[in-house]
């Protein structure tokens, strides 16, 4: 006879599973620990941005300072203090907008300021018979194309240590009488004396008297025993070409003239810090801007004549 093939009973099959998800319960759990978790995240970060850096916020009064930055008076101007990340981010941006400018640019001039600039022309009126080929020196610039009764700019060799400076960003122009003004970056620094005591440090970029970027930082009053210091000197450097043989070798450019440029670094806690100046067979010129090694991240190398 033949076998006969058992046939498997049906209880010795694998059951299916009698739970297909979470219970009630379990989902309440979850969401009660997930809404935990969320309110301790939700309570740090209030306590960082409020307490951080980034967040401490002071009322300052710049007074009659304010009109000439800014073309209007301000009172109880709220300013983050250094450091401060979020004028960073602003000072990041202008750099960028700088260095756009620059590759774009005819030339370059950066003159010193004892004052706040009052001079912001969209054009320059060519003296008679003057090739702006010619136009290397800060002082050509400065006597040749810019109106001195104004006094606002001062003459400098090699280092520039007034307090403000002036960098002006020339174009191409069609007519051979006049010269663009593509725009203007201002760093401008005020002392404060009331309290609170520090520094105000704002730079702004100008096209005519219309302000398009902007960013300032309030550096309060370092420590007496402290090694900060309050200004930051000199701003800019000029490197002449090496054909003027008045220049020390250490503002002399092997090749074409430019310039070091300084913005104030607002995520540094105090403005800068005290080096010491170097000496020996060192010029005055050199030790000024070895000087200004860490004291803000915002360091430009800039071409007098970019398209060269």
């Amino acid at each position: 006879m033949p076998k006969t093939r058992k046939k498997k009973s049906r209880s010795s099959l694998p059951k299916p599973s009698a739970r297909a998800g979470f219970t009630f319960v379990e989902l309440m759990v979850a969401l009660v620990i997930g809404a935990g978790v969320i309110m301790v995240a939700v309570m740090a970060y209030g306590a960082i941005s409020s307490n951080g850096p980034s967040r401490r916020m002071d009322n300052i009064d710049l007074g009659t300072n304010s009109m000439p930055l800014y073309g209007t008076n301000f009172t109880n101007l709220g300013v983050s203090e250094a450091p401060s990340y979020a004028a960073a981010a602003m000072a990041e941006s202008m750099r960028e907008r700088l260095l756009g400018d620059i590759a774009s640019a005819s030339a370059v001039c950066c003159l010193a300021r004892n004052q706040p600039n009052s001079t912001r022309p969209t054009n320059l009126l060519l003296p008679t018979n003057f090739d702006v080929r010619g136009m290397v020196t800060p002082d050509n610039f400065r006597t040749n194309l810019i109106d001195t009764n104004q006094s606002i700019s001062a003459s400098y060799t090699g280092a520039a240590t007034n307090a403000n400076l002036s960098i002006y960003i020339l174009g191409y122009s069609g007519n051979s009488t006049n010269v663009l003004v593509k725009a203007i970056y201002e760093t401008d620094f005020v002392n404060l004396t009331n309290s609170p005591a520090g520094v105000y440090a704002s730079v702004r970029r100008w096209v005519g008297f219309t302000m398009t970027d902007y960013y300032h930082v309030f550096y309060p009053t370092p420590p007496a025993s402290s090694s900060q210091r309050t200004k930051i000197s000199p701003l800019a450097v000029f490197f002449d070409q090496p054909s003027n043989t008045n220049n020390s070798p250490f503002n002399q450019a092997s090749n074409r003239p430019f310039y070091f440029v300084w913005w104030p670094d607002p995520a540094r806690k105090y403005l800068a810090s005290t080096y010491a100046s170097e000496s020996g067979s060192l010029t005055n010129t050199r030790a000024a801007y070895r000087d200004m090694a860490g004291a803000t991240s915002f360091f430009f190398v800039i071409p007098v004549f970019p398209p060269l």
